[in-house]
């Protein structure tokens, strides 16, 4: 027997006992997954990987691939797994993953969570030895290859009970909104992605407020702006830099880098979660582009020995987004803030590269900022954490993007 026979045959037992999820038609959703947002084509190599608990779906893309005339190749991992990498693997064999070679050999990557339950994944592991895995993965180069090379991708959540427990979510309204959220109308995402990415294109200056203190301002730097509406277009496939040629399901989502030393004033973020762990009344000031006095209701100390473990560029205020799907709902009271959410705002630190930017440090964390409003020169594109269409009409209409 081969080793492909092999692999099938302990996926196969796995997906018997993985079982489906609440009845959803993975068949269907596998066909918009690989023809409708990945574009695959005949003698495409295509890999897919995800986790145990995403096995049903893996299985049902990697068939709707080999019907296409793709060639499918499944990566899958576990928990278990994953954690023992994390804790136990000797730190002498910390080096850059291999697999990554095979991706850049690739043209698709079709990727959907590997842990079922991050925060037990990651419990106890030191800020030290994360910092170690990140540093080794950025050293390996691996990134600025990804824009050289001819691969696209799909990034595909998928409802986990144990994040939701974790988050106090009400599993099932939780998991029929992802699944709904994936099936939006990308039709009318992408004509909002293009005329906000137009508005961001010719901006200066942003500035971003909220209700809980944020008031900062940052420089565009006329920085790429990437328009994610959930396809991976026919000309899209063309582009030159990898995120332009990446979506996300659910997709809905218009991001980019900015000046690195350029934030000024306050920033405010939603509760949010790090290592699995709250991050409550998070706060910090902004000089030239760095966040300074951090202080937190929860988790503060927490937030400085994890970035404290990289550089000082780690620290620097570099990218931002804005969500732009109608299905997906924040939960800012359980730490909840889907970041394709329409309105959901966020702020990044850290490595921004291939966003188009200068800071190549190897740690980086995102803030939501809720109810936000967003000033591009004055004029509001997001108020009160709603997407101000006025803003989108005012611009001048852009040719829509090429569909499959």
């Amino acid at each position: 027997m081969g080793s492909r026979d092999v692999l099938t045959g302990c996926l196969m037992g796995l997906l018997l006992a993985a079982g489906p999820v609440c009845g959803q038609n993975y068949e269907q959703m596998a066909k918009q997954i690989v023809n409708t947002s990945a574009g695959v084509k005949a003698g495409d190599a295509v890999i897919i990987t995800g986790g145990k608990h995403t096995l049903p779906l893996m299985e049902a893309v990697a068939v709707e691939v080999a019907r296409t005339g793709g060639q499918p190749t499944m990566m899958m991992t576990t928990d278990k797994v994953e954690r023992t990498i994390n804790m136990e693997m000797p730190e002498a064999a910390i080096m850059p993953e291999k697999s990554n070679n095979w991706m850049l050999q690739a043209d698709v990557l079709i990727s959907l969570p590997q842990n079922e339950d991050s925060r037990a994944v990651m419990d106890g592991m030191s800020p030290a030895r994360n910092a170690k895995f990140a540093q080794v993965n950025a050293e390996s180069g691996f990134t600025q290859k990804l824009d050289a090379s001819k691969l696209r991708g799909v990034f595909v959540s998928y409802p986990s009970k144990s994040f939701a427990a974790n988050q106090q979510l009400d599993f099932a309204g939780y998991e029929q909104m992802v699944w709904a959220g994936i099936g939006t109308d990308y039709a009318a995402v992408a004509a909002q992605a293009q005329q906000l990415k137009q508005v961001l294109s010719a901006g200066k200056k942003m500035r971003v407020t909220s209700p809980s203190g944020t008031d900062l301002t940052l420089q565009l730097g006329a920085r790429p702006v990437f328009a994610d509406d959930g396809v991976v277009s026919a000309t899209d496939q063309q582009e030159k830099l990898v995120y332009n040629r990446t979506a996300r399901l659910p997709g809905g989502l218009i991001y980019g880098s900015v000046d690195e030393t350029s934030a000024t004033g306050t920033l405010a973020a939603a509760t949010g979660t790090l290592t699995g762990k709250p991050l409550k009344g998070f706060k910090a000031d902004l000089q030239g582009g760095k966040l300074t006095n951090v202080r937190a209701d929860a988790g503060a100390e927490t937030f400085q020995q994890w970035m404290g473990a990289y550089d000082a560029a780690a620290m620097q205020i570099s990218t931002f987004s804005i969500g732009l799907n109608p299905v997906m709902k924040p939960q800012e009271d359980k730490g909840y803030n889907p970041s394709t959410a329409a309105g959901m705002v966020y702020l990044g630190i850290g490595d921004n590269e291939l966003q188009g930017g200068q800071n190549k440090s190897a740690g980086g964390y995102s803030f939501a900022i809720a109810n936000a409003t967003v000033e591009i020169d004055g004029k509001a594109i997001v108020r009160n954490g709603q997407l101000v269409s006025s803003s989108m009409a005012s611009a001048t209409p852009m040719r829509k993007k090429a569909r499959k």
